[in-house]
């Protein structure tokens, strides 16, 4: 259950002032007051081509140009972010926030800096520009529509992967003890050593941290979360290396998992309308799934060559019982079960095996 941090904007809207005189014009009116978002002069970015491997982090700088009448503003975001800001086509570490750095708030070049690490790879391109000006008109488009793409290209290796995993399902008001997992993606061995930054609650959502954690030789790291805790939201990321003297910079995220504790098991009932058909025919297979997610997809899975393979999906009803099809393929007894997948609700469970014989 991955989450990638993501920022978002929030729209607010302000009660222009009074109009400003202007020159004299017929019957000496006031212009008319700006109504027009920033416009998009141009995007540059330090690089055309990264190569990244492993923690490596190289920050990549972007250079906007932005005019407007009354002046492009530096405002908050609303959710801990800063317009202007660009981001990137591909995640983690895709935001930039941008700060004025030449010209004027009527024409500027606005600058900031985003880290390239192995989490991004091929062809990656400025993909959103949101700012607001002095007025609160908002610019808020894909720069591609309005100018040619500014783009980098990403050669990267060796990025490490993670898994966060808890007993489960839990129980309530027991501490828990969780694994978390580091290897690398393109050999599939363990990662020894990889720094960890640990959260909970607000810890996974707000900036700043610190690396609280490292992996072992054996590629995992242990930590038992406290009974009071356990119900909070949990987090780990691999950062990338940094400028910073502290090694600490939250723009270099390459590999996260986050995830809530689950406290149920999904529950699956399965019964074959026939115990007998004739080879290729359909025989209904309905059931129950608890607790409720209506929608669910589930899975027909036959036993075969020494494993459960899904043969059919279906859906559970706003009732919480489902109906799929079971063919059976020859004249031979077939071992079927039903499996609900786990999700965010609750850890996957699976029926009874159940025996539907072709004829």
């Amino acid at each position: 259950m991955r989450r990638h941090l993501l920022l978002a904007i929030s729209l607010t809207t302000a009660l222009l002032g009074p109009a400003v005189l202007g020159p004299a014009g017929p019957a000496g009116a006031a212009p008319a007051a700006d109504t027009t978002p920033p416009e998009l002069k141009s995007i540059e970015l330090s690089r055309s081509a990264v190569t990244v491997s492993g923690l490596q982090t190289v920050m990549l700088e972007v250079r906007v140009r932005l005019t407007d009448e009354t002046g492009v503003e530096q405002t908050s975001d609303g959710v801990g972010g800063l317009l202007p800001y660009v981001t990137f086509s591909q995640a983690p570490n895709n935001y930039a926030a941008l700060a004025l750095t030449e010209g004027t708030p009527q024409d500027g070049i606005w600058t900031g800096e985003v880290a390239v690490t192995s989490a991004w790879k091929g062809t990656v391109r400025v993909n959103r520009l949101a700012a607001y000006d002095k007025l609160w008109n908002l610019l808020d488009i894909d720069p591609g529509t309005a100018i040619d793409p500014a783009t980098v290209q990403v050669t990267s290796s060796h990025r490490p992967g993670i898994d966060m995993t808890f007993p489960e399902p839990a129980k309530r008001g027991k501490p828990v003890v969780m694994t978390v997992r580091v290897w690398d993606t393109d050999t599939g061995r363990p990662w020894p050593n990889a720094p960890l930054v640990i959260g909970n609650d607000n810890g996974c959502v707000e900036w700043g941290f610190r690396v609280n954690g490292r992996t072992g030789s054996t590629g995992t790291f242990r930590r038992t979360v406290p009974a009071d805790q356990a119900g909070w939201l949990h987090c780990v990321w691999v950062p990338g290396t940094s400028r910073k003297p502290t090694g600490q910079d939250e723009r270099t995220i390459i590999a996260i998992d986050a995830a809530h504790l689950r406290y149920s098991r999904f529950k699956v009932s399965a019964a074959p309308a026939r115990a007998a058909a004739p080879a290729g025919s359909a025989v209904d297979v309905t059931g129950s799934v608890s607790p409720l997610n209506k929608g669910k997809v589930i899975r027909l899975q036959r036993y075969t060559g020494g494993a459960w393979k899904n043969v059919n999906t279906g859906r559970v009803r706003a009732s919480g019982r489902y109906t799929v099809v079971a063919t059976p393929p020859g004249k031979a007894s077939y071992s079927y079960r039903v499996y609900a997948p786990g999700d965010a609700y609750a850890v996957g469970g699976s029926s009874k095996a159940f025996t539907v014989r072709g004829t």
